[in-house]
């Protein structure tokens, strides 16, 4: 994993303990938890932290959105 916020969401969505996936991440990679702290001090709710990342990078999400909202997941 590259730390990379999309990569994140989609790796999440796809694991069968969520939760337990994403304590590692922190844990265990440094570049994810650099990525988690910068979304915590910003202010904003995941899911702006995701749109603006988005933006800023060019990345169409309207296919993660489209996968949480099929697996029945507020996005």
């Amino acid at each position: 994993m590259n730390g990379n916020p999309m990569n994140i969401l989609q790796m999440l969505m796809q694991s069968k303990n969520p939760q337990q996936m994403f304590q590692n991440m922190i844990q265990n990679n440094p570049k994810a938890n650099a990525i988690i702290k910068q979304m915590q001090s910003s202010g904003m709710s995941a899911e702006q932290f995701t749109r603006q990342y988005a933006k800023q990078n060019n990345i169409d999400i309207d296919q993660i959105v489209n996968d949480f909202k099929s697996k029945g997941i507020k996005f």
